[in-house]
């Protein structure tokens, strides 16, 4: 387990799905033993494996005891709140909020959104810059989402070069406090994105990062309610409250809050990863004529809908709240703010992985191993999590998949380990449906029906769609035990012809399959191993009541057992001469 990665897996929780590798847009998961891992030096943090994990396999890392420390050690710990509190919390006022989180220990707590402000400023100067440059930047991708960063960066690098060159919205309000209370000022952000922690581990100004869903838990734990607190003219957002950078959190509010601070340029905004890859691929920047802004977050719909957020509140009510929150605030930032803003160079340094490169005759290869001889065999079902067989293929080259994971492998392997045991039994098996069609059986049972069946069975063997009903008067026996009211296992003796047939009938599943094991009890070496078998019973019975009744029965029930003994030894010793 890494307990050291934003996300991991508890390996004893997985279920074997692959749910997490289908929901994965980059498929940043390896299957070891069964179990899926999180690929860390793949995975852009978009938290899509821990909202879709059915068995609550995959987990968030735990960094309230960072905060905790932190708030031990130095004498400012100020909470980074990210804007998406409004619909978070919003049973709850601003100041409860501040209020509760000052009773956790925090000496006070700043608004994430006076980052975003800052950096809506910057990019409006770039922009204004760029219009009136004929020949300057075309295009340029937002830079405030870690997890579209980390995704252009490593999936997309030819898009890399137009990441705004303009620090986060985090790292931005992060720089801020420690140039307003210094640097030795502790900086805990807390909201819905799991990618924040990444950031927390990329950058020194950023001491910690924690989810909502983990302060709701330390909330708890501490007994404090915000609805209680009772807040004073103190609990109130230091050093000010942001503008409308608030707006950052839903699809369009990182557009709109660049427009308050300058002339807008042409702009769109995609929201959720596959969706950014559909925008942006093929796209032709010498094609654009005049420069555009492409807003781009990971999580659909915005940060509001973040991977640690209450999934349970609609997401249109979501929207609102923080619209309604943000409709309350000034539009920009005062002027002396703006003046005192940080440096606001620097993205995440994400260098890309080298992708292995797969030759065709290996893909082949890899495919024969799951039993796809011919692109006839690729189902491309996606069971395993892959969207095709040759995806799935070139994972197992990579080592991150397991053949056991293709579904109709396993079904095949299954059927063959079947038809295998089914061949190797002495005795006739025959498997029907509940419309007594035979679905398999071995050859013995076709050789027991005589010859004409066996002639049958060696033009199709299995005799698969066979009328098991025609073939022979036991088979009402399968109908017995495939009907709901039926018994489990049905065991008779049954004449055909000059031959007895003893035969076990079961269901395999009810209304649907049942399964029987026929053995002609008139061939000498099944008589022996009948006599063999019941001669052992009449033994096993015959100690038992030794055991209890041992003084009345004396020397005649270990005389009965030597005679016994003495029918087995001679039927075994011919047995084994044959």
């Amino acid at each position: 387990m890494n307990f050291l990665y934003p996300i991991y897996t508890e390996q004893t929780e997985c279920q074997d799905c692959y749910k997490c590798i289908r929901q994965c847009p980059v498929k940043a998961i390896r299957v070891e033993n069964g179990h899926a891992m999180v690929v860390s030096e793949l995975c852009i943090m978009c938290g899509n494996c821990v909202i879709n994990c059915s068995a609550k396999a995959k987990h968030v890392r735990d960094d309230i005891p960072k905060a905790k420390q932190l708030i031990s050690l130095k004498q400012r710990v100020i909470v980074s709140l990210a804007p998406s509190f409004a619909s978070e919390f919003s049973e709850y006022s601003p100041e409860q909020i501040v209020a509760a989180l000052k009773r956790l220990g925090f000496w006070g707590v700043s608004e994430t959104a006076i980052g975003a402000d800052f950096v809506s400023s910057r990019l409006s100067e770039d922009f204004n810059n760029a219009i009136k440059s004929k020949d300057g930047q075309k295009l340029f991708l937002s830079s405030a989402c870690p997890s579209v960063v980390e995704f252009i960066k490593q999936y997309m690098s030819s898009y890399a070069p137009y990441i705004t060159d303009c620090a986060s919205p985090l790292l931005a309000h992060a720089r801020y406090l420690k140039k307003m209370y210094g640097d030795d000022t502790g900086i805990v952000f807390i909201g819905p994105c799991i990618a924040k922690k990444g950031e927390a581990d990329s950058f020194a100004e950023i001491d910690a990062a924690i989810t909502f869903e983990n302060l709701r838990k330390w909330l708890s734990k501490e007994g404090i309610t915000p609805y209680n607190c009772n807040p004073n003219e103190d609990d109130r957002f230091i050093p000010q409250k942001a503008a409308q950078g608030a707006l950052y959190p839903v699809g369009g509010g990182m557009i709109a809050s660049v427009n308050n601070y300058g002339n807008p340029i042409r702009s769109m905004s995609v929201s959720g990863i596959s969706q950014i890859k559909e925008a942006l691929e093929d796209l032709d920047v010498s094609s654009l004529t005049e420069p555009l802004f492409i807003e781009l977050l990971a999580c659909k719909g915005g940060c509001i809908n973040g991977p640690v957020t209450k999934q349970k509140a609609a997401s249109a009510l979501r929207h609102v709240q923080l619209m309604q929150y943000a409709d309350k605030v000034e539009k920009t930032l005062p002027k002396k703010i703006l003046d005192n803003r940080p440096a606001l160079q620097g993205t995440l340094p994400i260098n890309a992985i080298p992708r292995a490169v797969h030759t065709e005759e290996e893909i082949r290869g890899a495919l024969r191993t799951v039993g796809k001889y011919s692109t006839n065999d690729e189902v491309n079902c996606a069971s395993c999590g892959y969207d095709t067989c040759r995806a799935f293929a070139e994972a197992m080259l990579d080592n991150r998949a397991e053949k056991t994971m293709c579904v109709s492998y396993m079904r095949k392997l299954a059927q063959k380990k079947a038809n295998g045991l089914i061949r190797a039994i002495p005795g006739g098996v025959v498997i029907a449906d509940k419309d007594l069609k035979i679905v398999e059986c071995n050859e013995n049972f076709a050789r027991l029906l005589g010859s004409d069946v066996l002639e049958m069975y060696e033009i199709k063997p299995g005799m698969e769609g066979a009328d098991l009903d025609k073939l022979t008067g036991f088979a009402r026996f399968f109908s017995d035990v495939i009907s709901t009211t039926g018994p489990d296992v049905i065991e008779r003796d049954v004449h055909e012809g000059k031959k007895i047939f003893h035969v076990s009938v079961f269901a395999i599943e009810k209304e649907s399959i049942a399964g029987g094991v026929i053995e002609d009890v008139t061939a000498p070496e099944v008589q022996k191993h009948r006599i063999i078998s019941q001669a052992k019973k009449v033994i096993d019975k015959n100690l038992s009541v030794v055991q209890q009744i041992a003084f009345l029965l004396g020397e005649n029930a270990a005389e009965s057992e030597s005679i016994l003994n003495s029918i087995i030894e001679s039927f075994s010793e011919d047995e084994d001469e044959q």
